[in-house]
């Protein structure tokens, strides 16, 4: 969960009454389940930023967070010791209240999850069932699989079907339960009912079950964009995901001349954040490489002939190479929430 840590203190928080019409101010403890309202007064640099709570100059710091001069934001208090911890609240309460949309920067590496359950004394792993048991080996074993071979089309294509994405519906029509019984979703499920609430592997669980979650909640939201969004749990990579024109995919299936578009949104050491956009015609691809900055853009054009030979199954008709690559994260926040609105997980 990313947190936002204030750098300095809130003593009291105030509430707002009404005294014969006129609008009065006073100060009361913080206590759960209170909103606030607060704005993003200065964008610090590193992390920091200056929010102003009823009035109140707070420091803070949230790593990985970006938050613009003039945001408005509306807060949860959700506990106030051992610290005032506060949740962003979306205006789309239906979709993403209580989500984190920031669990999309961490990547869904299950090994040291796998060890830790193994290694425990007694091994939490024998606890699991059957099912589950074989749905962390299978989701494992393919996403240490090469790409390089003959096979990584298909591997790719199982690893993110064992993610379960489809659980619950696929529960509720009672089709192919054996299959989705066996997916990571169901196995972290049943793990967390195992732990004990509180602890760093329950912890760590409910990370994980907060990250499929939230790509399940946003394709949903995606489908009214006729995108289709697909999480790419791949080791080298910190975070990516492909998403696809589910117009131009279905107009291609009917008319093979008609052009389908799709780009995957990359971040990955050393090269940082990574679009690529492609175009897919019936006479040939075009492909753009877009990357953080002009010096690995020109890092990736001086290599652009080995990239040309690993491109094989279409004819190659043009590739391109810019800048203004974002963060796959942030980019899809801006496609799910609309401007002005936020939402997060925070702690101040």
């Amino acid at each position: 969960m990313n947190t936002i840590n204030a750098l300095s203190a809130i003593t009291a928080v105030g509430s707002s009454t009404s005294d014969s019409g006129k609008r009065q101010q006073s100060q009361q403890q913080a206590r759960p389940g209170q909103f606030l309202t607060a704005t993003v007064l200065e964008p610090k640099g590193n992390g920091q930023f200056v929010l102003d709570i009823q009035g109140k100059k707070i420091l803070a710091k949230g790593d990985s967070l970006t938050l613009s001069q003039g945001t408005k934001l509306k807060l949860e208090i959700l506990t106030v010791k051992p610290e005032l911890e506060l949740r962003i609240v979306s205006k789309n309460p239906e979709m993403f209240f209580g989500k984190t949309l920031t669990l999309l920067s961490k990547n869904l590496d299950i090994r040291g999850l796998i060890q830790t359950i193994q290694n425990s004394s007694p091994p939490l792993f024998n606890n699991l069932s059957p099912s589950s048991q074989d749905g962390l080996n299978s989701f494992l074993s393919l996403q240490q699989s090469s790409l390089s071979t003959a096979q990584s089309g298909q591997n790719l294509k199982l690893l993110v079907e064992r993610l379960g994405l489809n659980l619950e519906s696929v529960f509720a029509k009672g089709e192919q339960l054996p299959i989705a019984s066996q997916t990571l979703k169901a196995a972290l499920l049943e793990l967390s009912l195992l732990l004990k609430s509180g602890s760093e592997l329950a912890e760590t669980t409910n990370k994980l079950l907060g990250t499929i979650e939230l790509y399940q909640l946003a394709q949903l939201k995606l489908n009214n964009d006729n995108l289709l969004l697909f999480p790419l749990p791949l080791p080298f990579l910190n975070h990516g995901y492909l998403l696809v024109d589910q117009e131009s995919a279905k107009e291609s299936l009917d008319n093979k001349s008609s052009p389908q578009q799709f780009s995957l949104h990359l971040n990955l050491e050393p090269l940082g954040n990574i679009e690529i956009l492609f175009l897919d015609l019936e006479e040939g691809l075009y492909i753009r490489f877009s990357y953080e900055d002009t010096e690995k853009s020109a890092f990736a054009r001086s290599h652009q002939d080995i990239l040309k030979e690993l491109i094989s199954t279409e004819p190659l008709l043009s590739v391109s190479f810019g800048t203004g690559a974002e963060n796959p994260a942030q980019s899809l926040i801006k496609q799910l929430i609309p401007d002005g609105e936020t939402m997060l997980d925070t702690k101040v």
